[in-house]
């Protein structure tokens, strides 16, 4: 049996239940095809530092026509030509198989594609346009989400962010509808989550339209909570560095197509750098509402 479900603008239709994507019903033309069959053990591959999920990094290879993911234990999927994403048995008998899936497999058909990724968050504005939160690990671009969420905005993606251009101007594609915080996050902002040592997935309302964005936020951790507008290289360099997926599929082309679609998103959009620490939660929670205000 088939189901039917939509993310980032495109229609996939699975032979597997997805209960953290929006359904799609009555379609009939799929974009992508997600199955189970036989998934080969990647050849020559190397396990990738980029990515890390359950305290493991995935073993990659590459193709002409697509790359495979083993997560060892948790079993491997193929991503393929841009439109089908191939799992194995392993991986379809999972309690793990759709937290690996809507994540980093799925965000391989928008790659393929040659949509922009970053490792970050997104929120819908008040105003109608986007703005996106990027930076290393436990910089808070969950948490900066939140509090978006909480002064107005909406979830547009937390995890995989995808940019779309149109006439050269970029465009946020929503992605999962989840907003995802450790428990001390979610704490704050009144979502009653009492266990600071785990992070929490938080169902969002979902919205098909492609946002146009407006802003970016570079988010590092420093000794104190600061927000300033910023123009440099760095920030470039950054999101040309914010790769979601495996560093193998970064050929020499796409290496400059993607350095290309970093300049270009920030040339359009205002770019900020926020600096915070683990317990600026009162001065965040002020300046959104003043930013947004």
């Amino acid at each position: 049996m088939s189901h039917y479900y939509t993310c980032g603008g495109l229609l996939f239709e699975s032979d597997a239940l997805l209960p953290s994507l929006p359904d799609a019903t009555g379609a009939k033309h799929p974009d992508v095809r997600i199955s189970r069959g036989p998934v080969p053990p990647p050849t020559d591959a190397r396990d990738d530092e980029n990515l890390f999920r359950l305290h493991l990094n995935p073993g990659v290879s590459t193709d002409g026509e697509g790359f495979c993911l083993d997560w060892k234990q948790y079993g491997r999927f193929r991503v393929q030509q841009g439109n089908h994403i191939l799992y194995n048995e392993e991986a379809g008998a999972s309690d793990t198989f759709e937290h690996f899936l809507v994540n980093e497999v799925m965000a391989g058909i928008f790659f393929q594609r040659g949509y922009f990724l970053l490792h970050g968050s997104a929120a819908l504005l008040p105003d109608g346009t986007a703005a996106v939160f990027f930076g290393e690990p436990g910089a808070g671009k969950s948490t900066t989400l939140g509090f978006f969420v909480k002064h107005g905005g909406r979830v547009l993606t937390d995890e995989i962010v995808i940019v779309d251009f149109r006439e050269g101007r970029p465009y946020i594609l929503p992605f999962i509808p989840l907003l995802r915080l450790w428990g001390a996050s979610a704490g704050y902002l009144g979502y009653s989550r009492n266990d600071i040592s785990r992070k929490y997935e938080i169902p969002v309302t979902y919205t098909d339209e492609a946002i146009p964005l407006s802003a970016v936020f570079s988010l590092k951790k420093g000794a104190s909570f600061s927000v300033t507008p910023s123009m440099t290289h760095r920030e470039h360099l950054d999101l040309f560095g914010n790769f979601p997926l495996p560093n193998a599929l970064l050929t020499p082309e796409e290496q400059v197509r993607r350095f290309r679609q970093a300049a270009d998103t920030v040339k359009a959009c205002g770019v900020f750098q926020a600096t915070r620490t683990d317990d600026s939660f009162a001065e965040m929670d002020r300046w959104v509402s003043d930013f947004l205000s």
